[in-house]
């Protein structure tokens, strides 16, 4: 077995109600604010704090896959694992029987390269790798 050279974690994504509420509360925390970005099924509040991130999403749809993700119990949605290199990360975990949702990165809401990992091969957790470039502590 050849462990993936995780660097940290990256980003929580945490699915939400009332993404208004969410920010002012999640500001409260001491997170700094990085804005919201729209997209047709949802809209995603991003904050960080030190060298993580928090993806704050509201969806819009109740029949999309976070809409129903909502409406069963919301919350945690996936936890985000950064690496140097998402190729051969994503080739030693399927080598070694993970279930990937994603068999080569797209770009994610970050600008990097992502891919997600089934959660039924993560014990029941959602799993995302980033890769972050070299000099990026995550």
């Amino acid at each position: 077995m050849v462990p993936v050279p995780v660097i940290g974690i990256h980003h929580i994504g945490i699915v939400v109600g009332n993404l208004d509420e969410a920010i002012e509360d999640y500001k409260k925390l001491g997170l700094a604010f990085d804005g919201v970005k729209d997209f047709p099924h949802t809209r995603v509040a991003l904050f960080h704090g030190g060298e993580s991130h928090v993806e704050l999403f509201e969806p819009k749809d109740p029949e999309s896959d976070l809409g129903r993700f909502l409406a069963k119990r919301g919350g945690i949605h996936h936890v985000a694992y950064a690496v140097r290199d998402i190729r051969t990360a994503l080739a030693q975990l399927e080598a070694q029987g993970f279930q990937l949702i994603h068999r080569e990165p797209v770009i994610g809401l970050h600008g990097l390269p992502v891919a997600f990992i089934h959660h039924e091969s993560c014990h029941g957790v959602l799993t995302e790798l980033v890769e972050v470039p070299e000099g990026s502590s995550h």
